[in-house]
């Protein structure tokens, strides 16, 4: 599988610093964002140290593992990590992370998640949304309810002892557009949007395209996207 990746994150206009981080590691055709939260610092160390962690797993592993159970592992160990850190440094108590991340292997992509971070696919001028957004106001829409809290989050990575991650599987196709991104993106640019820009420009300007649009609306989060186009099988 050949795949073309970029990867482009900018503090946005109303932040004092970004709590987004994200994967590129070509090599093993991982690609990741995770958005942090805890404070000032807090939320900068979950998120980097969730990227850091799923890029060192990747680094030092062949291709014979199972790849569905193995990135799940990853991103438990992240957990595990990210929770230890906390526990050791009483200033960084309460941080967490979103991590939302593509595997690609064979004819397949694995998609991992947690979070409200998100995972969207684009083919031929359409787009679907992949992950399910982990947040108190997704779930009361899924209910049936409402909500005015729109920034509250029910599951991260790192938060709490333990983590149950959502997978899902999905074949690919040459010419399929995959984006991961933070809300910072998908708050102030929508899904129709998101398809025109991702197919009428390279990964590049499409990925500071996005970053545009979102602090012309305002810029009020962190904005980050990976655009991954898979050229062929």
């Amino acid at each position: 599988m050949k795949l073309d990746a970029y990867g482009l994150s900018d503090i946005g206009r109303k932040r004092q610093n970004n709590q987004d981080s994200y994967l590129l590691n070509d090599k093993a055709k991982l690609y990741g964002v995770a958005d942090g939260m805890g404070g000032h610092v807090g939320g900068e160390v979950a998120s980097k140290l969730a990227v850091d962690t799923l890029n060192k797993v990747f680094s030092y592993t062949s291709r014979s593992f199972d790849s569905a159970s193995y990135l799940v592992k990853a991103i438990q160990e992240a957990n595990n990590i990210i929770y230890e850190k906390a526990v050791q440094t009483p200033s960084l108590k309460g941080m967490g992370t979103t991590v939302t991340c593509l595997l690609f292997s064979y004819d397949t992509v694995f998609i991992a998640h947690v979070g409200d971070s998100r995972a969207y696919f684009i083919r031929e001028g359409m787009i679907w949304q992949l992950s399910q957004d982990h947040s108190l106001v997704s779930e009361q829409m899924v209910s049936g309810g409402a909500t005015a809290l729109r920034n509250i989050i029910t599951r991260s990575v790192g938060y709490d002892r333990q983590v149950e991650v959502d997978l899902y599987t999905k074949k690919v196709a040459a010419g399929d557009i995959y984006l991961l991104c933070s809300d910072g993106l998908y708050g102030f640019v929508n899904h129709k949007e998101m398809a025109r820009v991702a197919c009428s420009f390279p990964l590049a300007a499409a990925a500071k395209k996005f970053i545009e649009l979102a602090n012309q609306r305002g810029g009020d989060d962190n904005i980050t996207a990976i655009l991954v186009k898979v050229e062929e099988i």
